[in-house]
């Protein structure tokens, strides 16, 4: 959009999360209000951590078109008796508990009020009855509760052979718009996203992760053709494997439809870059701008994760933030407690009451260190490397899996921030930046005897570890300020000139 003065361009940043913990949407907001531009922030609530100067637009998602499948799953040849919506499954099995509630009132009533006894004898014979009847009603429901319930549990995890043969398919016959068949739920988000969009009129929209993507450009082409021309930059995230075979073929073939539609790419590393580039067939490599925290003064030790984990200096702490998932490796931390003694181990994550987290904390509970293992929420984004900074050790025990072979992630940059000495796991790109700045110990992914060993180093000579950051000027290398400037230089190229 040549010709656009910065002063009166407007960038609306699109998040596909809650914004309170989307630190790239956080910071992209404010690199952007700081460069001169009109900024809105656009995601779902809580925002309370929002960039001074930066307008927020709060959406609510409502799961009505991606949930159909499961609110009302066709019974079919599998579950032919299965209720044919979840309302018909509430009334059902409600009516019934309400029935039995009923007959054990009238029980008692029976047991309590005198009567003549041909009466009493008639009553307790149309009791008996009654039971009869309702224990063939809760059979009859049972039944087609249990068959409605296996069907729901099939369309939330569509992972079976014959769900399989049916993404296939959709995907030969339908090619990039299989994921209108395959993952309806994106069109819930437009629904929420685009009148939004829509009133902000930006002139440029950035777009975090593919589901926001198609918003960006549906709401573009609109916008140009009522005579308003909209630039959209994909940012585009490390693909992550989904739950399903399903999920998987549709993320690909959404991002497939939009991915060339953008007037420019933005990605965290330059081997995505060029992944990315050649996946999809662009006309430029994408611009590569890392997730760094900005550069701050060093960040001092007390306080901060130790003081709400109430251990005292001399204790060893561990620390791992972000959302707990398998491939993650958190369960290599809980198995390498009950060798490491004293260590404490610290996560910080977004959801307190994952299941996931759950079972680690089970795990602990029978290994006996869950009086060594503490939860933490998030804190603001602006504030984690502050917060992390008294603990001993930054941990990333991620698995060997494609997409963390790529890129360094976010927390590994968080860490470095913090001056935090890091143990990480044999990935590609986190090992070879590790053994080359030599601020941490790399082991093997999976192995926990050699995590022992890695985090045993560490706590051994700590302060060799941290050294390595004051070295060839590495954070300001790692900072937003650095990170941010390729971002701001295509925002230039594509809304013009400086005013």
């Amino acid at each position: 959009m040549a010709g656009t003065l910065r002063g009166s361009a407007r960038v609306a940043v699109v998040s596909g999360g809650v914004l309170d913990s989307d630190s790239r949407a956080l910071r992209v907001a404010a690199a952007a209000r700081a460069a001169g531009y009109e900024v809105t922030l656009i995601g779902r609530a809580p925002a309370t951590a929002v960039p001074e100067g930066v307008a927020v637009r709060r959406v609510s998602v409502a799961d009505v078109i991606g949930s159909h499948r499961r609110v009302r799953p066709r019974p079919g040849l599998r579950w032919p008796l299965a209720y044919r919506s979840a309302e018909a499954y509430t009334h059902r099995t409600t009516l019934i508990e309400a029935r039995r509630a009923l007959l054990a009132t009238r029980g008692a009533e029976l047991a309590l009020v005198h009567r003549p006894l041909p009466l009493r004898a008639m009553a307790r014979c149309g009791y008996a009855m009654d039971w009869m009847r309702h224990g063939v009603r809760a059979a009859w429901t049972g039944a087609r509760a249990a068959q409605h319930r296996a069907a729901v549990h099939r369309r939330e995890r569509p992972d079976a052979r014959l769900d399989n043969v049916v993404t296939e398919l959709a995907r030969l016959l339908l090619g990039r718009r299989a994921w209108r068949v395959l993952e309806p739920g994106l069109l819930d988000e437009e629904v929420a996203y685009g009148p939004v969009l829509e009133s902000v009129r930006p002139h440029l929209i950035h777009a975090l992760g593919h589901r926001t993507l198609g918003v960006a450009i549906r709401a573009a082409l609109r916008s140009e053709a009522a005579g308003h021309r909209i630039e959209v930059v994909w940012d585009a995230p490390p693909q992550v494997p989904a739950a399903s075979r399903r999920s998987t073929v549709a993320a690909d073939a959404h991002a497939r439809t939009f991915a060339a539609e953008a007037d420019a790419v933005v990605t965290v590393g330059d081997r995505l870059a060029h992944e990315l580039r050649a996946r999809h067939g662009l006309s430029a490599t994408p611009t590569v701008c890392r997730n760094a925290p900005p550069l701050t003064a060093a960040p001092s030790r007390p306080g901060g994760v130790r003081t709400v984990c109430h251990l005292s200096e001399d204790t060893p702490l561990l620390v791992h933030i972000g959302k707990l998932l398998p491939d993650r490796g958190p369960a290599t931390v809980i198995e390498a407690l009950p060798k490491l003694y004293d260590l404490h181990a610290a996560f910080v994550v977004p959801d307190a009451d994952d299941p996931y987290l759950a079972e680690l904390r089970d795990r602990a509970a029978q290994l006996g260190v869950h009086a060594r293992l503490h939860v933490l929420p998030y804190v603001p984004v602006d504030e984690i490397a502050g917060f992390l900074s008294s603990a001993d050790i930054g941990v990333l025990p991620v698995h060997q899996l494609p997409h963390h072979q790529a890129v360094l992630a976010s927390r590994y940059f968080e860490y470095a921030h913090a001056r935090l000495p890091v143990v990480v796991s044999d990935v590609r790109a986190m090992a070879a930046a590790t053994l080359e700045l030599g601020n941490g110990e790399v082991f093997r992914a999976g192995d926990t005897a050699d995590f022992v060993r890695a985090v045993g180093a560490v706590l051994t000579n700590p302060k060799r570890y941290r050294k390595a950051y004051d070295r060839d000027d590495v954070l300001r290398q790692w900072s937003w300020q650095t990170e941010s400037a390729p971002l701001l230089d295509l925002y230039a190229r594509l809304l013009g000139p400086r005013h």
